[in-house]
C-alpha cells in the first residue's frame, strides 16, 4: 500500500490498524512504512510481550538456547504505534471501529492478522499435565516439563508438533508422537518428502 492508496470512497486512508502482532501483522505494518505510507499505523497484540516470531518457541526457547524471539524492528523509529496486551473483542464495520478490551479503535483500513488457534481436545480443558503450545508464555510453562524428563505425548505431527518432539527428545524425555495422518507433516509436505521422516523419528526414539 502506498500513500496514494485510496478507500472505496476515494479518500486516501489516514489510519491503518493491524490486528495481530505476529509475523504477518509486523511485516504488514513495516511494509506500509517501507512503501511510503505516512498515515497512522497501529499494531494491536493480545499478548503483553514485544512482538516475536513463533517458530523458535517449539525448540530454541523451550530448550533455553534463546530467551525470546522478538522481531528486530524499531517500531518507534518507523512511527508504528504498539498496543500490546490488548485483546480484540469485536468488529463494527459500519462504524469503522475495532472493539478492544481498552475501548474502541477507529480505522480507515483494517488488516486482520490474528493467526490460528490450536485445536483443543475435548475434555482436556484445565486437566493437569495437558498443555498447548502457541505463545511465549506457553513455551515458558513447558520448560520445566522438559527439564523434568517426563514421558510426553505430542498430539499433532505438523511443524510445531514435530519440532517440539525433537526438542523433548533432546531434553531427555520419552516421547510418543500421535498423528491422524499416515505420516508427519502430511499437510505441508508431499509424501515423497514427509514419508521418510517416519523412520527418522523412530531412529530418534
Amino acid at each position: 500500500m502506498s500513500e496514494q492508496t485510496q478507500e472505496p470512497g476515494g479518500a486516501a486512508p489516514r489510519r491503518v490498524v493491524v490486528a495481530g502482532a505476529g509475523m504477518a501483522g509486523v511485516q504488514t505494518a513495516a511494509a506500509l512504512r517501507e512503501r511510503g505510507f505516512t498515515g497512522e499505523v497501529t499494531l494491536i497484540g493480545a499478548e503483553p510481550h514485544q512482538p516475536y516470531d513463533r517458530p523458535p518457541l517449539s525448540k530454541a526457547v523451550l530448550l533455553g538456547t534463546a530467551e525470546s524471539s522478538a522481531f528486530e524492528v524499531d517500531f518507534e523509529e518507523l512511527g508504528i504505534e504498539l498496543r500490546l496486551g490488548c485483546e480484540v473483542t469485536g468488529l463494527r464495520p459500519g462504524d469503522h471501529e475495532l472493539d478492544t478490551e481498552a475501548g474502541p479503535v477507529p480505522y480507515d483500513v483494517l488488516v486482520i492478522a490474528t493467526g490460528a488457534e490450536p485445536l483443543r481436545l475435548p475434555g482436556a480443558e484445565g486437566v493437569p499435565g495437558v498443555h498447548l503450545l502457541r505463545t511465549l508464555d506457553d513455551a515458558e510453562r513447558l520448560r520445566p516439563v522438559l527439564a523434568g524428563r517426563h514421558d510426553i505425548v505430542v498430539v499433532g505431527a505438523g511443524w510445531i508438533g514435530a519440532e517440539f518432539a525433537t526438542a523433548a527428545r533432546e531434553a531427555g524425555c520419552e516421547v510418543t508422537l500421535v498423528e491422524a495422518e499416515e505420516r508427519p507433516l502430511a499437510g505441508v509436505l508431499p509424501a515423497e518428502v514427509a514419508a521418510p521422516m517416519t523412520a527418522w523419528y523412530a531412529q530418534a526414539g
